[in-house]
């Protein structure tokens, strides 16, 4: 770590309106050690029944959120050659199904994350990227996700309704129930590994917060296997996981069985 009579680490929580301006005057007096970019959020589900203002919402929060406030505070970063470190998600770097609005916004938050180490390495910024699993936070709540699954499901067009059928609706309520019990309660994972990220003088450049050895060794396999096998395991996985087929599909999938 650096020595701490040298620098100075404060902890402020801004909000995005008018940081550009707070940002400068507020540190004047000291060296910015880290910027932490953790606000996100989930919206949507699969991206026939997505509102185009769920990916907008999406992107503008895990994405231009972070273009924002990296941004704002890169002047003094670049003063006290600090570090970023983003919090982005393994969604970013495997993509699940049924959550396309929140998956396209972490891979392009990592993408940033991956532009940005590579650009600021000249300042001597380090720039870390935190890709935890599912974890239980506000984000991956079930009661909260339920209500914005109803909000989908009443705002679609009839004909849409028509081809996914009712059954598709009730069935995907249990399925997506069934997948966020997957997030784990050991949340202090990833705290420890934002630790690190924070304070180690020299961090990983990638982190990956999970349950337990085997979920993340699972987790790093996945991520490097070849395209057809890793569509070929998602599809087994949601033919067990119970994933609902839409009505007008069910003679498709037949098909190609």
């Amino acid at each position: 770590m650096r020595n701490q009579q040298n620098c100075c680490s404060c902890v402020f929580l801004f909000s995005l309106r008018g940081i550009t301006g707070m940002a400068s005057p507020l540190l004047r007096r000291w060296k910015l050690w880290a910027v932490v970019n953790n606000a996100g959020i989930l919206k949507g589900i699969s991206t026939e029944l997505t509102d185009i203002r769920d990916f907008k919402d999406c992107m503008d929060v895990n994405l231009f959120g972070v273009v924002r406030v990296t941004k704002a505070f890169l002047p003094l970063l670049r003063r006290s050659a600090g570090r970023i470190v983003n919090m982005t998600s393994l969604g970013g770097r495997v993509a699940p199904c049924h959550l396309s609005a929140y998956s396209v916004s972490k891979f392009a938050a990592v993408g940033l994350t991956d532009c940005l180490r590579r650009e600021l390495d000249i300042w001597g910024i380090r720039v870390i990227s935190i890709e935890p699993e599912p974890f239980q936070t506000p984000i991956s709540d079930f009661g909260v996700a339920s209500k914005r699954m109803d909000e989908t499901f009443a705002s679609l067009d009839p004909a849409i309704k028509e081809d996914y059928g009712d059954e598709y609706f009730n069935k995907f309520r249990k399925f997506a129930e069934m997948y966020a019990s997957y997030a784990s309660d050991k949340l202090y994972k990833v705290i420890d590994d934002l630790v690190l990220a924070i304070t180690l003088e020299h961090p990983s450049k990638i982190y990956r917060p999970s349950e337990n050895i085997i979920r993340q060794t699972i987790a790093i396999i996945i991520q490097n296997l070849p395209t057809d096998i890793l569509d070929f395991f998602f599809k087994v996985f949601m033919y067990f996981a119970g994933a609902p087929v839409p009505k007008r599909a069910k003679g498709h999938v037949s098909s190609r069985n």
